[in-house]
Parts: structure tokens; sequence; C-alpha cells
């Protein structure tokens, strides 16, 4: 890893970086708080499953449909000024949703408004912040600032899982959704700190730039091998963990035969694989990155398909063993890969394109999660639940071994 800096200590005397940092910590964690107190809420209103599975997917429409647009706008603004807006945005749906919430007039179909309106300005706040972090750094200190970010946000989400239980005890839903809305308008005022010297790109915005930018994005994918290996990886981390996404519930309830519980064990241990994982990233660069991604990946199936064995051991201490271990690792697999393709990307893509470039790659991964979801749903016809979990698990250990015997992961180490 040439010129590259693997110790965290580099990132003290990066004092604007900092300041992004404690706003994304900030963020994180009310979005963990809003994971839980929405759903409950949501299902309260609804009282319906699959009107409350409908709108939560709408969540994946801006993002797949939108993101690789909005990325060609972030490449034509300031990305700070984006992201004081769209936090403040945030805040105000937070806030509406609550008001309407105690006050008896949130409906089913204000929901589905409300939560389609966060996840479009979602699809800008996303591309703005990867790109703005290069405007922070010098290309040296790429992966470990990526490492030490994704680090810190994972235990900041794991602090705000295990509080939003006790706090919708003690405050109730609507007061962790005004803690959540607080934490977006923190994250504003953060942002609003840092000084950088940024310049927007060239020329008026309009529909016919951003047009051409998005193709001039689609031509940069199209060249850049290190992007087409970002992009894939990242959809197979999602595509692979399908299964246990969908099923997580029924494996636990149905197959495991335990409580709900094991559900936040199972969170909890998946968010500490990924911290570990990320922090352990830039020490294991003395492999190369394409055996590091090889080896991580390969271990996630194994992980994965795991949770198969777990239900044959017939006794309870050693499935919780084999569970614990299991979880952890995926979690772990999925923050080294998560730390060597974000650096490896900060790297192949230049500063003006960051953003249209981090709004197709996040467009990538996140339409494998719809297809992903349906295709268990039509397989567990046929399967069950734990079957699917194996062959997943065998999928993604043979993606990950055919791409490093046909050493298409190389780029990654240029």
């Amino acid at each position: 890893m040439n010129n590259e800096q693997r110790n965290y200590r580099v990132l003290l005397s990066q004092k604007q970086f900092l300041k992004l940092m404690l706003a994304n910590l900030v963020s994180r964690f009310g979005d963990s708080l809003d994971v839980i107190a929405y759903t409950w809420i949501m299902y309260e209103v609804t009282g319906s499953e699959s009107l409350m599975a409908l709108i939560m997917g709408l969540n994946y429409v801006p993002t797949v449909l939108l993101q690789p647009f909005a990325g060609a706008l972030v490449d034509r603004m300031k990305k700070k000024g984006l992201m004081i807006l769209t936090d403040v945005a945030r805040f105000v749906i937070v806030a509406v949703f609550v008001i309407l919430y105690v006050n008896g007039a949130l409906t089913p179909l204000l929901i589905a408004v409300l939560t389609l309106c966060t996840s479009t300005v979602e699809a800008l706040r996303v591309p703005a912040g990867g790109a703005f972090m290069q405007h922070l750094l010098t290309p040296e200190h790429y992966t470990i600032a990526r490492a030490a970010n994704y680090s810190l946000s994972q235990a900041s989400q794991l602090i705000g899982f295990m509080l939003a239980g006790v706090l919708i005890a003690w405050i109730g839903a609507a007061g962790v959704l005004w803690i959540d809305a607080v934490t977006f308008a923190v994250s504003a005022v953060v942002i609003a700190l840092i000084q950088v010297s940024e310049t927007r790109g060239n020329g008026r915005i309009d529909v016919r730039r951003i047009a051409t930018d998005f193709k001039d994005g689609l031509f940069f994918l199209r060249k850049s091998k290190t992007v087409q290996v970002v992009s894939i990886i990242g959809l197979v981390i999602d595509f692979g963990l399908a299964p246990l996404s969908v099923f997580q519930t029924p494996y636990v309830y149905d197959y495991l035969k335990m409580g709900p519980e094991v559900l936040s064990y199972i969170k909890i241990l998946m968010i500490l694989g990924m911290m570990s994982g990320a922090a352990i990233a830039p020490k294991l660069f003395t492999l190369r990155k394409a055996k590091l991604s090889v080896l991580a990946g390969i271990g996630m199936g194994i992980s994965i398909g795991c949770m198969y064995i777990t239900v044959l051991l017939g006794n309870v201490a050693a499935t919780m063993v084999l569970l614990t271990l299991s979880m952890f690792c995926v979690g772990a697999g999925g923050g080294i890969l998560n730390v060597v393709i974000g650096g490896s990307m900060m790297k192949a893509v230049p500063k003006d394109m960051m953003g249209r470039m981090s709004g197709l790659n996040a467009a990538i991964m996140e339409a494998s999660m719809p297809v992903g979801s349906f295709l268990c749903s039509a397989l567990v016809l046929k399967l069950s639940v734990v079957q699917l979990f194996l062959m997943f698990g065998i999928c993604t250990i043979i993606f990950y071994a055919v791409m490093g015997l046909s050493h298409k992961l190389n780029c990654l180490d240029i």
C-alpha cells in the first residue's frame, strides 16, 4: 500500500474531516433510533404487515431511480451547502411526521408520502457526503479516514440500537423521533462549521447538463475497471445478505425457537463485526487488497451458509456459539470490504466526478436489495429458509473464488 497511512493518529491533524465525522456520528445515532421508533409507529398506524412492507419498499425507489442523476447534480453544486440543506430538510420531515402522529392525523398515505420525501432527500445527501470527504483529505488519508468513519459510525449505530428500546419505554416513540430530528439539526450546524475551499462545477444547472453529466458518469463507469469491480462487489454483498435481511425473524422464531432478544443479539453482533472489520482493515493491507477482498468475501459466504447448520445441532449452547461466530464474521467481512472498495473508489474517481459516481454506485448496490428480496420470496415457496441461507452462502463463495482466480480484483491494488 504505497504512500497510504495506516495509523489512525494521523487523522487527529485533519480538523475539518473530524468535524464531518462528528456530524456523521450524530446523524447515524439518530438513524438507528429512527429504525425502531419509525417502524413501531408505522405498524401502529397501518395495522397491516403487507401495507407496512409496501411503504418500506418505497425507500428503495428514489435511491435506485434518482440517485444516479442526483449524483450528476451534486457534482455541479457545492457539497457543503447541499449537505446542510438536506439535513435541515430531514429535520423538517421528521418533525412533521411526529406532529401529525401526536395529533392523530397521521395516515398510511401520509406515511408513504413522507417516506418518499425522506428517501428523495437522502438520494442527494449520500453522493454529496461521499464527494465532500475528498475535499477535506489528501489521497494518502482516504483509506484510513474511510475506515475510521465507518467504524465509529457503526459504533454510534450500535449505541442507538441499544438505547432505542429503553428510550421508547421512557419517552415514547414520538419522543425518540424528536431526538432523531434534533440529530439532523446538530449535524447541519456541525457541517456549517467546516472550513473548506470548495469550487462548484462549471456551467448552469439544467436538465440537459445533468443528463450529459449522467452520460459522462456511465462512460467513466464503462472504462474504469476499479469502479466496475467496486460496484459489483457492493451488489454481491447486498444480494448475498438478502435472505438474512428478509427472513431473519422467521429464522429466529420458527427454526431456532427463540425470542426477539435473539434478533437484537444478531443485529448487535453484525454491527460489532462491521466495526471490527473496518477498524482492522488498514492493518491488513500488508496483504494485497485483491487477496483480502477474496478472503473477506469467502468468509462472509461461509458464515451465511453456517446458518443452515445451526438448526441441525440440536444443542442450544452449540447453536448460540455457531450463530455468534457466523454473525460476527458476516459483519467483519462486510466491514473489511466496505473499507477496501470505499478507499479504492476514492482513489479511482476524480473529485469533480465523485458525486455522480457515488450516486451510480449506490444505485447499483441498492438495486440488488429488492431483486434479492423478490427472489427469496419466490424461492421460499420451494425451499426452506435455512436452505436459502446455504444456497446464497455457496453462491457468494463461488463468486469471490471466481473473481480471485480470474484476477478481476487486481485493479483494487492500483
